[in-house]
C-alpha cells in the first residue's frame, strides 16, 4: 500500500511533506486506536454490553454538556494560534488562552453541577432507564476535565505540536482510562467502574495538558496583551461552535434516541459499529491533523494558488491510504465485531450502512476543516445545521420501528449530506476540489 501511495504521488513537493509530516501521527492514532478498542473489549468482556451500553450513553451526554462549555472556542483556538505565531505575537496568543481557560473553567463547573442534579430526570424521563443515574453522577464530574482537553488538544495543532495533538485527542484517555480499569478491577467488579476509571484519566490529561500548554507559550513570553475582549472572542467563535457541535451532536443523537427506544445492549452493540468503522477515518484524521493549521496560514498569506495545490495533494494521500481500509473493514467488519462477543455480530448488517456514509465521507475530503479555516464558517454551520435537521427526523422516523438499523441508516445520510454539500460550496465559492477522483 505505501509503494502503490508513492508512486502515484511521486514529484508531488506537497503531497510529500504532508505524508512527512502526518507518518508519526499515523503510528500514534494506531496506538490509541488499539487502546481505544482494548477500553472497550474490557468493558464488554468483562462487564457486558448492558455495562457497555450505559457507559456509552452517560459519555453521550457528558459530550453534549461539553458543547455549551467550550463554545467552539477550541476550534477557534487552531485559526488564532497558527494566525499569531505566524506574526510574532506570542502576548496575543498568551491573552487568548487565559480568557479562553477562565470561560471554559467557569462554565465546565456550572454544566457539571447541572449535569449532577438533572441526572435523575435525564435517566428516567428521557431514556426511561432508573440505573442509569449513577452513571450519570460520576460522570459529571467530567464535565470540565473533557472540556480542557477539549480545549488543550486544539492548542497543540496551532502551535504546530502535531504529535502532542494526536496523542491528547486519540491515545491518552483511552490508554489511561484501560490502565486505570484494569487496576480497579482487581479489586471490585462495581459496573460503575468504567465510568469512574474514565473520570480519572481526564483529569489526568486534563491537567497535564494545560501545564504543557502554559509551558508553551511562557517559553515565548510571560507577557500577555489586553486588546481582544472577551465578547469579541466568544463572538467570533460562535459559528464554529455551531458547526462544530452540530456534527458532534448529529452523530450523538442516534445513540441518545437509539437509548430511549432500546435496551443498553442494543447501544451497546452499535457503540462497537461506530469504534469498528471510525478506522474508515483513520487517514483523514491523521491528514486533518497536519493540514488544518496549514490551511489557515496560507488563506491569512492570501496565497489562494499555493492553498488550492495543498488541498489538491492531501486528497491524493487520503484517497490511496484510505482505499484499503474501507475494502478491509467492509469484507472484514462481521469478524471484527465478533472479536468484541458472539452478539456483536447481529450489528454486521448495519455497519455495511455505516461504512456507505464514512466512505463518502472520506472521500469528500478535508472539507469542514477547510471551510472553518478560511472565513467559511457560517456557511459550514448552515450546512451543518441543514444536515443535523434531517438527520435528526430520520432517526424519529426510523429508530423506534427499525431500532439499530435506524440508527446506522441516520448516521449514513448524516454523513453524505453535509460532505457533498460542503463539496460543492467549496468547489463554487472557492474554486477548489477537496475530493479526488483518479479515474
Amino acid at each position: 500500500m505505501i509503494h502503490a501511495i508513492r508512486k502515484k504521488l511521486s514529484g508531488d513537493a506537497s503531497s510529500a511533506e504532508t505524508i512527512k509530516g502526518s507518518a508519526s501521527n499515523f503510528l500514534i492514532r494506531i496506538v490509541g486506536l488499539i487502546a481505544g478498542y482494548l477500553f472497550t473489549l474490557f468493558i464488554s468482556r468483562f462487564f457486558g454490553a448492558g455495562v457497555l451500553g450505559a457507559h456509552t450513553i452517560s459519555t453521550t451526554v457528558l459530550m453534549m454538556f461539553t458543547i455549551p462549555g467550550r463554545l467552539g472556542m477550541d476550534l477557534h483556538i487552531v485559526k488564532a494560534f497558527s494566525t499569531g505565531r505566524l506574526n510574532g505575537r506570542w502576548d496575543l496568543i498568551h491573552e487568548i488562552y487565559r480568557k479562553t481557560v477562565l470561560i471554559g473553567t467557569v462554565l465546565g463547573i456550572i454544566l457539571s453541577g447541572l449535569l449532577y442534579f438533572s441526572s435523575e430526570f435525564i435517566a428516567v424521563q428521557l431514556f426511561n432507564k432508573p440505573f442509569l443515574v449513577p452513571y450519570l453522577k460520576v460522570i459529571a464530574f467530567a464535565v470540565l476535565p473533557m472540556t480542557m482537553r477539549f480545549i488543550n488538544s486544539e492548542c497543540y495543532r496551532g502551535f504546530g505540536m502535531n504529535r502532542q495533538y494526536v496523542y491528547s485527542q486519540n491515545v491518552s484517555y483511552f490508554l489511561y482510562a484501560l490502565v486505570i480499569l484494569g487496576a480497579l478491577t482487581l479489586f471490585s467488579q462495581n459496573p460503575l467502574l468504567p465510568n469512574i476509571a474514565f473520570l480519572i484519566s481526564l483529569f489526568i490529561l486534563a491537567s497535564s495538558s494545560t501545564y504543557l500548554v502554559f509551558k508553551r507559550i511562557w517559553r515565548e513570553t510571560k507577557l500577555y496583551s489586553n486588546e481582544w475582549p472577551v465578547k469579541n472572542w466568544i463572538r467570533s467563535s460562535a459559528p464554529m461552535m455551531m458547526a462544530g457541535s452540530l456534527l458532534l451532536i448529529s452523530g450523538w443523537i442516534n445513540t441518545i434516541v437509539l437509548g430511549a427506544y432500546e435496551s443498553a445492549e442494543v447501544v451497546g452493540v452499535f457503540a462497537v459499529i461506530i469504534k469498528v468503522t471510525a478506522f474508515a477515518n483513520f487517514v483523514l484524521q491523521a491528514v486533518n491533523g497536519i493540514a488544518t493549521p496549514k490551511f489557515a496560514q496560507l488563506h491569512g498569506a492570501g496565497d489562494h494558488e499555493g492553498l488550492k495545490s495543498y488541498v489538491t495533494s492531501t486528497t491524493k494521500i487520503i484517497f490511496w491510504a484510505s482505499l484499503p481500509l474501507l475494502l478491509l473493514l467492509t469484507a472484514g467488519g462481521w469478524f471484527l465485531l465478533g472479536l468484541f462477543g458472539k452478539e456483536f455480530t447481529e450489528g454486521y448488517a448495519a455497519l455495511l450502512v455505516v461504512m456507505g456514509g464514512k466512505t463518502i465521507g472520506v472521500l469528500c475530503g478535508s472539507n469542514g476543516n477547510l471551510l472553518n479555516m478560511t472565513g467559511h464558517q457560517v456557511p459550514f454551520r448552515n450546512i451543518m445545521a441543514t444536515s443535523t435537521i434531517i438527520s435528526i427526523v430520520v432517526c424519529v422516523i426510523l429508530i423506534p420501528s427499525y431500532g439499530m438499523m435506524g440508527s446506522a441508516i441516520s448516521t449514513a445520510i448524516f454523513i453524505a449530506i453535509w460532505n457533498l454539500a460542503s463539496v460543492i460550496y467549496i468547489k463554487r465559492k472557492l474554486g477548489i476540489k477537496t475530493y479526488y477522483m483518479p479515474f
